[in-house]
């Protein structure tokens, strides 16, 4: 696919993203924090934690520009649900893909990167163990600025315990840019990341919830392919 589909102001994403924050925001009000280091331009990465299953979708509809993910390719091959991934321009993660391959290129032509180090929904905010792969890309491309996100309050509303998604407040914090450091390890990296993502969580988050019409109306929308979502999250990963 050309650059009418992946361009970074492809007309056809920007009215999508517009519909689906009119259509989420009454159920799931998302709210910001350090949207100053959020890089508005350039290749760039966002590297979040990774609670539930909805982290990536409001994390795509809400971010200031378009991003790309990194998601399980067993994921992509799920009917309806793949397809629509792939026509965002999502990278399948598996081994033979080469994915970072892929990835780098993407960067080298100013695409912004979603990565979840942890790869699966941990159904909690203790951080699980980050796979290698976004610190080989801050390896590989050392000014490409790789930025620490926190995604809190999904974890409450869409566990596997609920038949589908809760309402209630998210919120999206980003930490400031982490670029490789000469002489440093993927190991080390890994760690930096992660304290940093993990220093991020820490901070509360005290939004209300408020229940309004619009809340019932969006929920009467969302609840249906939320459930259908959860599903598949209760078939595809282990509880935690």
């Amino acid at each position: 696919m050309g650059m009418a589909i992946f361009g970074e102001h492809a007309l056809w994403y920007r009215w999508g993203q517009r519909f689906f924050r009119a259509l989420v925001r009454p159920y799931w009000p998302v709210y910001f924090e350090g949207l100053e280091h959020f890089p508005r331009q350039g290749g760039a990465v966002l590297a979040s934690n990774h609670p539930t299953v909805l982290d990536g979708g409001l994390l795509g509809v809400f971010a200031p520009r378009r991003v790309r993910f990194l998601i399980d390719a067993k994921v992509l091959r799920i009917p309806v649900l793949g397809h629509f991934l792939k026509v965002l321009g999502s990278i399948p993660v598996e081994r033979g893909s080469q994915s970072l391959r892929h990835a780098r290129e993407a960067l080298r032509k100013g695409t912004c990167l979603g990565i979840y180090p942890e790869a699966e929904p941990t159904a909690s905010l203790a951080l699980g163990e980050f796979k290698r792969g976004v610190a080989v890309l801050a390896r590989d491309l050392p000014e490409i600025p790789v930025v620490p996100v926190a995604i809190v309050g999904t974890q409450p509303l869409c566990s596997h315990e609920h038949l589908y998604a809760q309402p209630g407040p998210v919120l999206l914090r980003f930490g400031e840019p982490h670029y490789w450091r000469e002489g440093e390890t993927v190991d080390l990296f890994l760690e930096r990341l992660k304290s940093a993502i993990a220093e991020l969580l820490l901070e509360p988050f005290p939004k209300p919830r408020r229940i309004r019409w619009k809340t019932v109306l969006s929920g009467l929308l969302l609840a249906p392919p939320s459930a259908a979502l959860l599903a598949v999250s209760r078939r595809r990963f282990k509880p935690g």
